[in-house]
């Protein structure tokens, strides 16, 4: 039984299991501990077209994402959309453009504050010392915010056992999930597979410290170049109060953040009639690729209306029970998206548990809140 507890700046699903309940291994590993593509995963590269690289999981869908990352190219250095899940793996990205480039990175466009596109930005920092770091003003404030910063590594010992206790009650749960043979065999292993990635997610991120970006911007932004320059957008509020955009107008390659997540979308601490509006919005442009905060690129906007769908039909359940006054329990309990569960899992048991944890639970929350006029508020408030 998964009990969602919270939705934490690091993308993991806090589970409700009783201290003592099982084993599991401190975090972080020990220093020299090899990690295989088994215990979790690594970003690979691979190129967009000239002059603009994507970093991403090799996956296409894991319980502890790293967002996916684009490197731009431009003549006096690298423009980077996102900064990785991890100091470790901003590090794995920045050797790997070394090896492309001895470029500088210029700038860091965050596309929202989830712990899984910050966590690496102190790293890139640190080794570009003049580094642009930027997002919009709306996430710049929301990562300021006592709700959301404590969720964040900040390298303080408090802050680190904090986040370690809840990485380690989530594995420890999982395993015990994993070890269960009344389940069936996908969700079992997919139990398994998310308990060896947030193993390594903690090994890690433990350490790390958040780092609020320096320049924010409210509607758009240019990052000049002759050859690829980068436009910033602002369109909306959608998965959370800030998610900027990136357009390379030459290329036609749009980078969404978690505006657009796939295979299954996220729904925590989401503006639901806002996110509608703003993919429209994303659909306006003209592009060839999008590149989705997870997930692989998209060659057209089939996904973009699905997921706008999804949202609407989410929408049109609720605000009928909200309106009997309903509480957001009972909703939880009539509303059926099993049809959507479906689509968006292909019918494979464990993402549909995905589905139910990652977006039903959380997004007819926020849809309960849009429809009763209460605020929904970033970091869960």
């Amino acid at each position: 039984m998964w009990n969602h507890v919270c939705r934490t700046a690091l993308i993991l699903t806090a589970l409700a299991v009783p201290a003592g309940a099982y084993e599991a291994s401190s975090l972080p590993y020990p220093p020299g501990t090899t990690v295989t593509a088994a215990d979790g995963y690594l970003y690979e590269a691979s190129k967009l077209t000239e002059g603009v690289w994507l970093f991403a999981s090799p996956e296409p869908f894991h319980v502890q994402p790293y967002g996916n990352v684009v490197a731009v190219e431009q003549a006096d250095g690298f423009v980077l959309f996102d900064s990785g899940g991890t100091p470790a793996g901003a590090a794995r990205i920045l050797d790997m453009l070394a090896s492309l480039s001895p470029k500088p990175v210029k700038a860091v466009i965050v596309s929202h504050w989830h712990g899984d596109h910050i966590n690496g930005l102190r790293t890139i920092q640190q080794r570009w010392p003049q580094v642009r770091t930027i997002a919009t003003n709306a996430t710049r404030r929301t990562l300021t915010d006592p709700k959301v910063a404590r969720f964040m590594p900040t390298g303080d010992t408090a802050s680190d056992d904090a986040i370690r206790r809840n990485l380690e009650g989530a594995v420890g749960h999982l395993r015990s999930q994993a070890a269960r043979t009344d389940l069936p065999e996908a969700v079992r292993a997919g139990n398994a597979q998310a308990a060896r990635e947030l193993q390594h997610y903690g090994q890690e991120l433990l350490g790390g410290a958040m780092l609020v970006p320096a320049e924010g911007f409210d509607d758009r932004l240019l990052i000049d170049d002759p050859q690829r320059p980068v436009e910033l957008r602002f369109l909306g509020r959608a998965n959370t109060d800030g998610d900027a955009v990136a357009w390379l107008p030459k290329q036609k390659i749009l980078g969404s953040g978690d505006i657009v997540v796939s295979p299954i979308p996220y729904g925590f601490g989401s503006y639901p009639k806002d996110w509608e509006a703003t993919l429209a919005a994303l659909k306006a442009f003209d592009f060839k690729m999008l590149v989705p905060g997870h997930g692989t690129v998209m060659k057209d906007a089939t996904y973009l209306d699905r997921l706008s769908s999804l949202i609407a039909e989410t929408r049109a359940k609720v605000a009928p029970m909200v309106a009997q006054g309903l509480s957001l329990d009972d909703v939880q309990k009539q509303i059926d998206l099993s049809a959507q569960a479906q689509m968006f899992s292909g019918g494979d048991a464990f993402r549909s548990r995905i589905f139910d944890q990652y977006w039903r639970q959380p997004f007819v929350a926020s849809v309960f809140k849009e429809a009763k006029g209460d605020p929904i508020i970033q970091g869960g408030g």
